[in-house]
């Protein structure tokens, strides 16, 4: 199993550079925007969980398992 932890702060500042990575490719790959787009509602969702959780507590631990 492999994890990876994120504090809030660390999420807000991929959701920064994906929000970058969109504008900066709009014009010329609307798709490519569409997916940056996508990646940054997912981390954004992940915040706004985060945000539930007492502030102590808020680092987010994605985790990758198989079964």
């Amino acid at each position: 199993m492999t994890s990876i932890s994120f504090t809030s702060g660390e999420l807000l500042d991929i959701i920064a550079a994906l929000e970058i990575k969109e504008n900066s490719v709009y014009q010329k790959d609307p798709h490519l925007a569409a997916y940056y787009l996508n990646l940054q509602q997912q981390f954004q969702q992940v915040y706004d969980k985060l945000q539930e959780v007492v502030p102590e507590n808020r680092v987010a631990h994605l985790v990758l398992a198989f079964s």
